[in-house]
């Protein structure tokens, strides 16, 4: 292709896709500004038995605080939610801690398949056992990292009761104190709340976010829907293959905690963006069939999963407008993409209201945009990394 053409004609297609993908997001965060009523928390009975499954390998720090979090939420709920951790290939003193607290524990050994998605599997083959009539009626998914609100368990339980097969709640980082947490939980305000909290308003479905995730049990008895390093990603998927969509749930949340440095970031990044980077054609394709179909809504979720990091987005809007101002393609298109992106950034921080502590991080902006581009970079030369505990 002659450079004089084949240059502008990918500039028109950067910017393009960049203005599609941040006019979306943009409509999604003006949808979402209004405020959730607040949700009271009171004693809920008659409804649906949960099972709490709690992957955890070598988390004796954090384990006792998790379990007590999800203590303190079960006894707002009749029947009172059985809270299983799963000690998963440990070598500290995870098991006791969890069992001292209060949880029931299952001891999981094999060093060749190490992961959450095995820990799973092995809870869900555990409740699979159990006597007739002793199964869930529902599963509860919850990182060993994790402190969640009191309404969660009642929460869950009223969308189950309305009908939900699989209900996604908020899942937000936790406070932390480095400019790389602060800022984590930005970005994740960005796709935890505001882009699901106004799909759900325009009556479209969410994806699953891998903390804070419900399965009615008819759905995962006969094992987790998905597998990998990303096994969050790739249950969502199989599920809207199924017809199934994912229900969003702002009222209540789960917060976890993220790594408080970038070394220990990178290693939390490879795993999270080179498993979903890695289903990106996947669920493009999966999305279009689904489309052509007439399944609008559950295309809707794998257009969700196929979406750009938003790294990405604001590398490809800056890069377009660079060529544009060059002369290689229009500045117009170029402006537009670099407009919507930073419109989309205002408008759906607006919606999530962050700290003064939060949004003085975005001075750091520039290093972490930099940190992630290293970790595209090094996904592009390789694999994307197997399961490794993130340091916290």
């Amino acid at each position: 292709m002659n450079p004089s053409i084949g240059v502008p004609l990918f500039q028109y297609s950067l910017a393009g896709g960049v203005a599609i993908v941040s006019g979306w997001w943009t409509i999604l965060s003006i949808v979402a500004l209004p405020r959730p009523r607040e949700a009271a928390v009171g004693a809920s009975s008659n409804g649906p038995r949960l099972a709490v499954i709690v992957p955890a390998h070598n988390e004796e720090p954090l384990i006792e605080k998790t379990v007590g979090s999800l203590r303190h939420a079960a006894g707002f709920l009749s029947p009172t939610p059985t809270i299983i951790v799963v000690a998963d290939n440990c070598t500290d003193g995870t098991a006791d801690q969890a069992e001292d607290a209060g949880a029931n524990v299952l001891i999981r050994t094999d060093e060749s398949l190490r992961g959450k998605s095995f820990a799973l599997e092995f809870a869900i083959e555990h409740l699979r056992n159990l006597p007739t009539g002793s199964q869930p009626d529902a599963v509860v998914i919850v990182d060993a990292d994790t402190v969640v609100s009191a309404n969660l368990f009642e929460r869950i339980s009223s969308r189950l009761q309305d009908g939900a097969d699989v209900v996604q709640v908020h899942y937000a980082a936790a406070d932390g104190p480095t400019p790389v947490v602060r800022l984590r939980r930005l970005a994740l305000g960005l796709a935890h709340w505001s882009r699901p909290l106004g799909a759900s308003r325009l009556g479209l479905p969410t994806t699953l976010k891998g903390n804070g995730m419900t399965f009615r049990w008819a759905l995962i008895r006969d094992g987790f829907p998905g597998s990998g390093i990303t096994e969050d990603a790739a249950a969502t998927l199989s599920l809207a293959r199924q017809g199934t969509v994912v229900v969003y749930e702002p009222h209540a949340t789960v917060w976890g905690l993220m790594a408080s440095t970038y070394r220990d970031a990178a290693v939390q990044d490879e795993r999270w963006e080179g498993g979903r980077i890695g289903m990106t054609r996947a669920s493009l394709s999966t999305g279009i069939q689904l489309l052509l179909r007439g399944r609008i809504r559950a295309a809707a979720a794998c257009v969700e999963l196929a979406s750009p990091p938003l790294t990405l987005v604001v590398a490809a809007s800056t890069l377009s407008m660079l060529l544009a101002s060059v002369g290689a393609g229009s500045t117009t298109l170029g402006g537009a993409a670099v407009v919507l992106t930073l419109t989309y950034v205002g408008v759906g921080l607006a919606a999530t209201r962050p700290s003064r502590e939060d949004l003085a991080a975005v001075v750091h902006a520039p290093r972490f945009i930099v940190h992630k581009l290293r970790t595209y970079a090094r996904l592009l030369r390789g694999k994307p990394k197997a399961w490794e505990r993130t340091l916290r």
